[in-house]
């Protein structure tokens, strides 16, 4: 994926510069499960397990049964399991480089968060788990799953039939952006009833907005998964995108086509032409959002709570690029 970036004014830009350095943790220690797990002589499991538990009862629980077990064991034995972490091995040999990453969004978060308590983060292989995700944040671990993070090697992920606009996404150059996204939701995200696209837009753009707050220096065509290609087009037809949408009266009817248009995955945006990315109605958040910052004197935290979608685009005063 190449990176891409755009601007909509400096302004935001300025807040997003914070004195994070000196914040805790200074050094990150990400305790890699997978390597101990998969360490494991499957000839004799049951004691190999016993014997990490102490170490990962976050993971692993106080007590392991025996049917716990032999999940565990079919688990490390399943030959598709087994690959994956032959891959996972191979991609990651040093993950100091992704503790650095990760510190640093730490830091941000405690700049903003203070108070907040950020607990052990581990590495596993979870068997590209769906359900999971990626990275998963609660108040006692945080697991990372580097087997969604393996660039399609092999085709990997057509074998799983994951399709390659979500594919090209399974990259290292992800992992931060998806664990700042894991901390909005477990730390800062506040339920809200989408009835209409404009508040979805603005929603979506606080998660991103919030992304963008760990990850300064984070690029566009990251925070919103674009290829680079795609990425220039949305710079490109912003404002034409944005006349569509009013001029279409999109905004505030509760219609399921127009959040399906506006807001669903997929390689692009059918009524915009094959060359638009999807989520266009999230890259528009995203300009809302920052525009909201650049011309309104307020604390990132603060405007977490906002709860007037309506208000919030009004005070942005947001003007699309023409």
């Amino acid at each position: 994926m190449t990176l891409v970036a755009c601007s909509n004014s400096d302004g935001y830009k300025k807040k997003l510069k914070v004195p994070y350095k000196d914040l805790d943790p200074q050094t990150l220690e990400i305790v890699e499960y997978n390597k101990a797990f998969f360490g494991i002589d499957t000839a004799n499991f049951e004691e190999g397990i016993r014997a990490i538990q102490p170490q990962f009862k976050n993971l692993l629980g106080d007590n392991i049964n025996d049917m716990q077990i032999k999940y565990l064991k079919d688990f490390a034995t399943d030959t598709f399991v087994i690959k994956l972490n032959h891959m996972v091995e191979e991609e990651f040999v040093d993950m100091t480089p992704i503790a650095n990453q990760l510190k640093e969004v730490y830091q941000h978060f405690h700049y903003y968060y203070p108070e907040a308590y950020i607990p052990t983060t581990y590495t596993y292989v979870s068997g590209i788990n769906y359900e999971n995700g990626p990275v998963i944040v609660n108040r006692d671990k945080i697991m990372i799953s580097l087997d969604f993070y393996l660039n399609n090697k092999d085709l990997i992920y057509d074998k799983l039939g994951m399709p390659r606009y979500a594919s090209r996404r399974c990259q290292p150059a992800v992992l931060p952006k998806d664990m700042a996204e894991a901390l909005y939701f477990n730390y800062v995200y506040k339920a809200y009833i989408a009835k209409n696209a404009l508040i979805d837009m603005v929603e979506r753009g606080k998660k991103l907005y919030f992304i963008e707050a760990m990850i300064p220096n984070i690029p566009d065509s990251i925070l919103l998964g674009y290829t680079a290609r795609q990425m220039q087009w949305a710079i490109e037809n912003e404002g034409e995108v944005w006349a569509t949408v009013v001029g279409n009266n999109m905004l505030y009817p509760n219609n399921y086509e127009n959040q399906r248009i506006l807001f669903a995955d997929g390689p692009f945006t059918a009524p915009f032409g094959e060359e638009a990315p999807a989520r266009l109605g999230e890259f528009l958040g995203l300009q809302i959002i920052r525009s909201f910052m650049s011309n309104n004197d307020v604390e990132m935290t603060y405007f977490m709570n906002l709860t007037n979608q309506q208000d919030i685009f009004q005070r942005s005063q947001y003007k699309p690029r023409k």
